[in-house]
């Protein structure tokens, strides 16, 4: 399978996020742990309102979960259909803060196909243990502050080096990089039983056992100005299942087209109705028929329409088949192609061409030189088809 993933790092102390009041309103159909254990169903809120009452856990989260719906529902998929559902507890992993999947509605059930877990300090913790690497970040801090720190003394250290000879400055060096806590209890250890035992890592990578003694740790308080703090950040990860979002986007996308009371016509016409965001061909180019193809004037239009939309970074076809018209307008819709160019007589004339919108199916008349612009715009969801409509006029 195919996966995508998002690695978003917070402070773990502080994870609100800076655009969660441009997402807060957004409603979102939310399966809660306790509405599952209580065989309740899923409950419809704002984003804004879950990280208020707790039932998502921080801003950070929630901002991904709903920048997660609003991509699902930009490439097609149906926001009645999508529901985010909160792990169990006993899914949810030992380290984590908080997990929520993405999931669809689809002819299989509710299938699962995104993953927006808080992990916490969880993955970078142990990637520094096991490279040896510090990945702290260091952050300056507004105003510096005055604090007591723990530090071996000047004595104790000339001591350790003395000591371990060849691995001296290496063992002297882990020990003033240790965490305050872990130092004291190395020196309390030795007090009470007048040494103690570790495994030290060394800066050439090797390890050494050391024996340390009461003068190789003693310790004083010292007073210091610190103008930067230290912590390992926390992660939000997203992680995005590619080929079930694609199926899921496939059965959303695909309709049948409602046939007209009078219609005799036998074949069900099917539509793959593709965001033009998402389609892997833009637009359609159609000569009216075959008389169409056969004049020079439909080389140059043809040749000024496919120029304007390829620079423009899009993809067009051209169906200059025998068949009728309406004949290719359906095919075309059932390959998710959203618009539909059309070459008539007319245009042979003025220079203008029909464009049509494959879901409502409605035409506009406007000038060749304009199509490419039109369509790129459509496609970057810059306009819509209704700001189309009023621009141009209807045919």
């Amino acid at each position: 399978f195919t996966q995508a993933e998002i690695e978003f790092f917070v402070k773990p102390t502080n994870k609100a996020h800076p655009k969660f009041k441009v997402v807060k309103d957004t409603q979102l159909q939310l399966f809660s742990s306790p509405k599952q254990l209580s065989a309740e169903p899923h409950v419809t809120m704002t984003i804004g309102e879950a990280v208020a009452n707790g039932t998502v856990n921080n801003e950070t989260l929630g901002y991904f979960i709903v920048r997660t719906f609003k991509f699902l529902t930009s490439i097609g998929i149906k926001a009645e259909h999508c529901r985010l559902r909160q792990h169990l507890p006993t899914e949810m992993a030992h380290y984590a803060t908080d997990c929520w999947d993405a999931e669809i509605e689809t002819c299989y059930g509710w299938l699962e196909c995104v993953g927006i877990a808080d992990r916490a300090c969880f993955d970078l913790n142990a990637h520094s243990e096991a490279t040896k690497v510090d990945l702290l970040y260091r952050e300056t801090l507004d105003t510096p502050i005055e604090t007591e720190v723990l530090q071996l003394t000047k004595a104790a250290g000339v001591a350790t080096m003395k000591a371990f000879k060849k691995a001296g400055k290496g063992v002297k060096e882990w020990l003033e990089k240790l965490p305050e806590e872990q130092l004291k209890a190395i020196a309390d250890e030795v007090k009470a039983g007048g040494k103690a035992q570790r495994i030290v890592d060394l800066p050439d990578g090797t390890t050494e056992s050391c024996t340390f003694l009461p003068e190789h740790v003693v310790c004083e308080t010292q007073k210091v100005k610190v103008s930067t703090t230290t912590f390992m950040p926390g992660v939000v990860e997203p992680s995005f299942g590619i080929d079930r979002i694609l199926f899921a986007t496939l059965e959303h996308s695909y309709y049948c087209r409602p046939k007209e009371a009078d219609s005799e016509e036998k074949q069900t016409r099917g539509v793959l109705a593709f965001p033009a965001i998402i389609a892997p061909y833009k637009m359609t180019i159609l000569p009216q028929d075959q008389r169409i193809c056969r004049d020079e004037k439909y080389d140059e239009i043809l040749g000024l329409i496919r120029k304007r939309v390829t620079a423009l970074g899009h993809t067009c076809t051209v169906d200059d088949s025998n068949a009728t018209l309406g004949k290719r307008y359906s095919r075309n819709d059932e390959l998710g192609i959203p618009f539909a160019c059309t070459v008539d007589f007319d245009s042979l004339k003025d220079d203008c061409v029909t464009l049509r919108e494959r879901d409502s199916m409605a035409q506009v008349r406007l000038p060749v030189k304009e199509v490419g612009q039109i369509i790129h715009e459509l496609c970057g969801c810059r306009k819509t088809w209704v700001d189309v409509c009023n621009a141009y006029p209807k045919v």
